[in-house]
């Protein structure tokens, strides 16, 4: 991040060249995007041309997590919440016990968005997606029949030492990732993101 001087942006393209020639990686200015805020259209182009790179603007994408100046919406963040449904259909159908659904519930499906929940608070449809997803997933049989639910999907989700069977929620760890950066901040452990 630099301000939208001459002397800046010649600055950053020295600084990115000393990188590709120290490091031996050649960056592709081609490929490149820069997001210019604050300045007019016609001074953003400008400083993308001395960049030798082409111009985005948001929304947009960074480490796979949508980016806006404006709240995300369902439909920004659903296409994070279907990865799930990708990530499980190889396993559907397979011989594996009821613990080692849940281990892979827990060490794969809810990891992939752990993410996405310590930025943003999801929208209550999206948790009950993530729920669905999880829960088929759970109760999937041979052959892509559904087997019959004993009990409840939230006593499911539930510790281990109240009765459940330790399946992490979404919606109870998106409010602890989110109340994680509320007390690094209070305890002056914010960095930058403070």
């Amino acid at each position: 991040m630099v301000e939208g001087a001459a002397s800046d942006i010649t600055n950053l393209k020295f600084l990115l060249l000393c990188f590709q020639h120290l490091s031996g990686l050649k960056i592709n200015f081609d490929k490149s995007q820069v997001m210019v805020l604050g300045y007019s259209p016609e001074e953003s182009q400008s400083i993308a041309n001395r960049l030798n790179c082409s111009l985005d603007s948001f929304p947009t994408t960074y480490l796979g997590i949508p980016i806006s100046d404006s709240r995300l919406t369902v439909a920004d963040l659903r296409p994070s919440v279907l990865k799930l449904q990708h990530r499980i259909e190889p396993w559907q159908g397979r011989w594996l016990s009821n613990a080692a659904w849940t281990i892979l519930i827990n060490s794969n499906l809810s990891s992939l968005l752990l993410f996405i929940m310590s930025f943003y608070s999801l929208h209550e449809t999206l948790h009950h997606e993530i729920g669905t997803i999880q829960a088929r997933f759970f109760w999937a049989g041979e052959g892509g029949k559904q087997k019959y639910h004993m009990v409840r999907w939230s006593e499911i989700c539930k510790p281990r030492d109240q009765g459940g069977l330790g399946i992490m929620s979404s919606k109870r760890m998106n409010i602890a990732l989110l109340a994680r950066w509320l007390w690094r901040i209070s305890n002056g452990e914010g960095g930058l993101w403070l």
